[in-house]
């Protein structure tokens, strides 16, 4: 605070200036003889002198600091009615701008002060109502402060004259108070204060937010644990669903257990695999085709049959009664097992449908239960196979010193009766016919010929495009009216050895028609020569015994070279 003493009329003059702190205690002293303020001509001097009365000046500058500010004067009147003097108390608005710009108000609000004529007395930034112009200062006026929410707030007002405004400015609400100044105040003053909507509500807003987070993280959490649940459950579930349907179409490889944490779930997994377990078991008695097509069509197996063209296979093993008499009994089992476990994957792999093991013998067929349209192929294809594959056996048994398995094939196309035959109760799936009887024969021809396979003239022709066969000539076959061409199945008509099996059945062939037609010295000079190429070869060393026999005995006129078979 700040006092000032001027005394022209002493000698010599004084200008003395007084400083007391906020407790009144004086703080400073400074005294000049140079005066240069006059209080009479100032305008707070001459307003209250005039008023004779309160008075509080416009926005001026102060002489002794230069600063914007505002004066309130009172006169002292004598008894007589003379004005002796005037008290002043000067109010700098850079102090008032100060105290109003410290107010808190919400975040961002405002609060300001306007006169009568609209111009802002104080206001939080000085800088903004003070104006100078041509050496003049002079105070704005509200809608030159160059705030929009200000202005707006001002035009809401001056249109609907309440003080309380609720109004939008740049996108952003405000709330604004417009009050005059009490009426004790000697000068027509209003306060207004401006404040954002959401400083109000900035500290609820914040909340939310952070409630909206803590739900967030607690939903997050939630759907993770749901998914994890929800995975445990349909996990297991699904993969259920997958092992059903690869046991509906009889995949029943081990493809590790199902877990579930669910007592249910367990239970489920448990069952499908103990009817796996069953079904591996029975897929052993009952061809899987069979059952793939029945649980396919939907159709319920029943007691009957009916006639297609197949192709059948019959193998046996030379002198297995003897290898049984002089083999131990479990070594003879594992052996048999190891035999026929390769045999029938090697006939499945070629689409063949194992009927039954006869003893050491196996009965095949192509063509059902599933339509095969090239079964003639495909059984000649497993025959060769399986024929390849009993050699490498037979080395690899002999090395143990276990006896080989010599076995013959015959096979056999032609019209077949397939079906269900036994009880309601038991039935088997199988073929009957007189096919089925020829490829057994067909079989047993192979101990007469010292071969291996044996196919009939149905099957030769309709595998002739991919296989090489040899006419070994006509059997009188036991159990069979009339005569059967026979053929040893070679080889494929590709490969390493196909031009040299080619040339073999050629010849053979030529020999054989010779044979036919009583020509016992052309057929025995072809069958000579094939044998010192291939001495060890067995059905050239049979004609060529025949055509030696015959050429020195030749058979009556009525023979025309048919072989009778009567076991």
């Amino acid at each position: 605070m700040e006092g000032r003493i001027i005394k022209p009329y002493t000698m010599p003059p004084t200008d003395t200036l007084k400083y007391w702190d906020s407790e009144f205690k004086l703080t400073k002293t400074v005294v000049s003889n140079n005066i240069e303020y006059d209080p009479r001509v100032r305008p707070w001097y001459v307003g209250a002198k005039q008023a004779r009365g309160c008075y509080w000046t416009d926005l001026y500058i102060l002489f002794r600091n230069k600063k914007p500010a505002i004066t309130c004067s009172c006169p002292v009147i004598a008894s007589d009615g003379r004005i002796g003097g005037v008290w002043a108390i000067d109010i700098e608005l850079d102090e008032i701008s100060t105290f109003l710009k410290s107010l808190k108000i919400g975040k961002s609000g405002i609060a300001f002060i306007i006169n009568e004529k609209n111009e802002v007395v104080a206001y939080p930034e000085m800088s903004r109502f003070i104006r100078e112009e041509n050496g003049t200062v002079r105070p704005v006026r509200v809608e030159e402060l160059g705030v929009e929410s200000v202005s707006t707030a001002f035009r809401e007002y001056a249109a609907t004259g309440g003080r309380k405004l609720n109004f939008e400015s740049g996108g952003v609400r405000y709330f604004a108070s417009i009050s005059d100044f009490p009426k004790s105040f000697p000068v027509t003053w209003k306060i207004a204060l401006i404040v954002p909507e959401r400083d109000f509500v900035a500290g609820a807003m914040e909340e939310m937010h952070r409630i909206l987070l803590v739900c967030a993280a607690i939903l997050a959490i939630a759907v993770i644990l749901a998914a994890f649940i929800a995975r445990g459950i349909t996990r297991p579930i699904r993969l259920l669903a997958e092992e059903t349907g690869r046991i509906k179409d009889l995949h029943l490889e081990d493809r590790g257990a199902i877990t579930s944490y669910i007592k249910e779930i367990q239970l489920m997994s448990s069952a499908v695999s103990a009817m796996k377990k069953g079904l591996q078991a029975f897929r052993r008695y009952v061809p899987a085709e069979l059952v793939r097509q029945l649980i396919k069509t939907g159709k319920e197996a029943r007691i009957g049959g009916q006639k297609e063209e197949l192709t059948v296979m019959f193998s046996d093993i030379k002198g297995f009664t003897t290898i049984a008499e002089r083999t131990n009994p479990e070594d003879l089992i594992h052996q048999l097992s190891e035999y026929f476990d390769e045999l029938t994957r090697i006939l499945s792999d070629n689409r063949g449908t194992v009927d039954k093991y006869i003893g050491d013998g196996i009965l095949a067929f192509w063509g059902a239960p599933i339509q095969d349209d090239e079964h003639a192929v495909n059984a000649c294809r497993a025959g060769l196979a399986c024929r390849d594959r009993i050699a490498e056996l037979n080395r690899n048994w002999q090395s143990e010193g276990k006896s080989p398995f010599i076995t013959r094939i015959g096979i056999s196309t032609g019209e077949t009766l397939v079906g269900n035959v036994g009880s309601s109760e038991r039935m088997n799936y199988t073929v009957m016919g007189d096919n089925v009887n020829l490829a057994s024969r067909l079989e047993g021809a192979n101990k007469l010929y010292g071969t291996q396979v044996i196919v009939d003239r149905r099957t030769c022709e309709s595998a002739s495009d991919e296989f090489l066969f040899r006419l070994l000539g006509r059997a009188a076959l036991r159990g069979r009216s009339g005569e059967t061409t026979i053929y040893e199945l070679v080889g494929k008509t590709t490969g390493n050895e196909a031009e040299a099996n080619a040339a073999l059945c050629t010849a053979f062939t030529r020999g054989v028609e010779a044979y036919l037609a009583r020509e016992w010295d052309k057929a025995f000079a072809i069958f000579s020569d094939l044998s010192a190429r291939l001495p060890e070869d067995a059905p050239t060393g049979f004609y060529l015994e025949r055509c030696r026999q015959y050429r020195d005995d030749p058979p009556g006129e009525d023979s025309r070279g048919v072989e009778k078979l009567r076991s």
